[in-house]
């Protein structure tokens, strides 16, 4: 029994040394480089939680326009792209991307790794494009 004791015990702390980080949207840009895209900022970051349980950071600068940034896991790629209005791929970005319209937003959905990155914005595809590429160069 004690030996059953002892394995379960270094599995599990074998799973927690071997989990994927925490990463949190808000902490992958600063303020300051967000700033430098969209403008000044007049709120944010300010976290969230998406509809699929994903964690989301917005920025809205002086003149309204917002942008959020969502961070999760690579499995729900699938269920995004097939939900797209209509997915444009777009090369130079991850392992796969692509960006879709809504309306007179934009957004832009990266796959890295064990990643899908979301950004969704107001202030145009440019800078989306430039938040991911920011983003994409600290995810693991």
């Amino acid at each position: 029994m004690k030996k059953f004791i002892g394995l379960a015990a270094v599995f599990c702390i074998a799973r927690l040394c071997l989990a994927e980080p925490e990463l949190n949207p808000c902490e992958m840009i600063p303020k300051e480089e967000m700033a430098k895209i969209i403008g000044e900022i007049k709120e944010g970051p300010k976290a969230k939680e998406g509809l699929m349980k994903e964690k989301q950071c917005e920025w809205t600068n002086m003149s309204g326009s917002w942008l959020s940034l969502g961070i999760s896991s690579a499995d729900k790629w699938g269920l995004k792209k097939g939900s797209a209005n209509n997915p444009t791929d777009l090369k130079g970005f991850g392992e796969e991307a692509f960006t879709d319209k809504r309306g007179t937003d934009a957004e832009l959905y990266v796959r890295k790794g064990k990643w899908m990155l979301e950004v969704r914005t107001s202030s145009g595809s440019a800078n989306a494009q430039k938040v991911a590429q920011y983003v994409l160069a600290k995810l693991p």
